[in-house]
């Protein structure tokens, strides 16, 4: 799984290389939400052209938070966008993908997560819409939200510590997929 990763992310890059020479623009962010989570995240968006930029964020939790519970997880989304203005200015749209390998289990919102323990991975897609805020010269504000598709596969054990495998399955989830609140600092 891990070697579809790097190569879709690969395939990307390799798409937007030609545009990355004439690039003016570089920035990294830092997802607040994420933050919030104790989850490690940290992103760069590249500018492709005049209205056009590629942003990747990656995310890693590693923590386990006692009695097995726990949100482990590493999430690769790569994303496209278009700015109705002008490349991080205003509005944007964006097209996504997103990689999964996570361990959760014990932990709220969800009941069925409390009560049992999932490891696997997901994989997936949607669409963004987001507007960034200038702050000054280097720094900016962008808050976003996605929806999409994500295809989950999984084994699902008891909450405790050593239990038995109960099953392995797989879902689909349509809905939201990402949401965000980023602080930026631009490279220039």
């Amino acid at each position: 799984m891990r070697h579809s990763y790097l190569f879709i992310i690969a395939i990307m890059l390799a798409v937007i290389t030609p545009r990355i020479a004439s690039a003016q623009s570089i920035a990294v962010k830092s997802n607040v939400l994420y933050d919030l989570t104790g989850t490690f995240n940290l992103g760069g968006e590249i500018r492709c052209d005049d209205t056009h930029s590629f942003n990747l964020s990656v995310n890693y939790n590693p923590w386990n938070l006692g009695e097995n519970k726990k949100m482990k997880h590493i999430l690769i989304q790569p994303e496209y966008r278009w700015w109705l203005n002008e490349t991080f200015i205003g509005s944007f749209f964006g097209v996504q993908a997103h990689f999964a390998q996570y361990n959760f289990g014990g932990t709220t919102p969800f009941t069925t997560v409390k009560n049992n323990r999932y490891q696997g991975n997901l994989i997936g897609c949607g669409i963004t819409y987001g507007h960034q805020w200038l702050l000054s010269t280097f720094w900016s504000l962008e808050a976003s939200i996605s929806v999409g598709y994500a295809h989950l596969t999984y084994d699902k054990y008891g909450p405790a510590k050593g239990d038995a495998l109960i099953k392995k399955s797989h879902s689909n989830y349509v809905g939201p997929t990402q949401l965000g609140i980023s602080f930026i600092y631009f490279i220039q």
